[in-house]
């Protein structure tokens, strides 16, 4: 039924309860999983000049690739548990944006992701980014709350 899952995770209690998901289904239906770890740099400016001349920008990206590594190793884990193979991917952008292109890339079946991730605001909400994926993937899409 399911060929290929894309679980799209932020390392949250919900993206954790997700991968679980994730693992069972694609166990059961013998899927291919690929994880996804998206980085939403925020939207700050240089303070002074000299933040200009200085790595500011890289700092940032550096900052979001050690998230990203420590998400990975986390749904890592709780997939290892499943035993079964996956493959993870990375990705710059706003996480919507990021999980829909990247569901169509990789011509998954479904996507599983959590209700709420670590987003301030965005958690007042049933979770901004998994209403956008719901209402804009290609595919059938499973919220873990």
């Amino acid at each position: 039924m399911f060929q290929h899952i894309l679980l799209a995770v932020d390392g949250s209690e919900h993206g954790m309860l997700a991968a679980k998901a994730a693992g069972e289904i694609a166990k059961k239906f013998d899927s291919k999983l690929t994880f996804l770890t998206v980085f939403d740099p925020p939207q700050v400016y240089p303070v002074t000049p000299l933040d200009t001349m200085l790595d500011f920008p890289e700092k940032l990206i550096t900052i979001g690739e050690e998230a990203q590594e420590a998400v990975e190793r986390n749904t890592g884990k709780v997939l290892e548990e499943s035993g079964i193979p996956y493959n993870s991917l990375r990705a710059i952008g706003h996480p919507a944006d990021q999980i829909i292109q990247t569901a169509k890339q990789e011509n998954v079946d479904l996507i599983v992701m959590g209700s709420r991730g670590l987003g301030g605001w965005q958690s007042l909400f049933l979770g901004s980014i998994s209403d956008s994926v719901l209402h804009h993937a290609h595919c059938p899409v499973l919220i873990i709350r």
